[in-house]
């Protein structure tokens, strides 16, 4: 992966996700870890998004859990990070053309990606959603 174009917070970010994937017994990395661990060690750019579109870090904490699968049987290999994940990261990378990926990056990229656990956490909590599924939406009116 492309870690060496993440700022520290980023990487914070990423690697708090690692985390969550063994304190929940699971062998990858999901959008939800990541989201998770914006949530748990909300970077201030993130929790001025989360606020501007009327969530609150501790919402976002809970719907995650909730959204998880239970623990896996898996046999404890290490945790693999999924294809959505991989899109993810690069897709954040590939939308800074200059400097390092920051949180708000992977947050963007998660909406922005519009599949995935994680991204159907943030549109059932607020309004941030992805463009097709903002018109998906409307047209649905």
């Amino acid at each position: 992966m492309m870690f060496s174009r993440f700022d520290p917070a980023a990487r914070a970010v990423v690697t708090l996700a690692e985390q969550e994937c063994r304190n929940a017994s699971h062998y990858y990395l999901g959008t939800e870890h990541l989201l998770l661990s914006m949530a748990i060690m909300t970077p201030p750019d993130v929790l001025d998004r989360f606020r501007r579109d009327g969530v609150e870090p501790w919402q976002v904490k809970w719907a995650c859990r909730a959204s998880m699968e239970p623990a896996s049987d898996h046999p404890w290999e290490g945790v693999i990070v999924t294809p959505r994940v991989r899109r993810v990261i690069e897709l954040a990378a590939s939308k800074k053309a200059e400097g390092l990926v920051t949180p708000i990056d992977l947050l963007d990229a998660i909406v922005e990606d519009g599949g995935g656990v994680g991204a159907r956490v943030l549109a059932s909590l607020s309004s941030i959603s992805s463009p097709q599924a903002a018109e998906r939406t409307r047209t649905a009116s």
